[in-house]
């Protein structure tokens, strides 16, 4: 799954104050095959939080933001979504 640069930027522009919690995709349920290729792994976490951005971890919402030089998103997410399901 490949977005657009400008599509990339609408994602990264949501305002989590404004935005409506409840239409954010919840990713507490979320689990990732580690098995799977870091590709085949972030294409489904985009099908799944269809904004990695900007989604929900239970009843709270999430925004994450990123430095030009830092580490890929799928492996902030995959780090996230570990912590989260082991408690840390």
């Amino acid at each position: 799954m490949t977005l657009k640069p400008e599509q990339i930027q609408k994602l990264r522009n949501v305002d989590i104050a404004t935005v409506d919690k409840s239409k954010l995709s919840d990713m507490s349920r979320v689990k990732l095959d580690t098995h799977l290729s870091k590709e085949e792994r972030l294409t489904r976490i985009l099908r799944t939080a269809k904004n990695p951005y900007c989604f929900r971890y239970g009843d709270t919402a999430v925004k994450l933001e990123f430095a030009d030089d830092g580490p890929p998103l799928q492996d902030v997410m995959a780090d996230f979504l570990i912590r989260q399901k082991s408690g840390l």
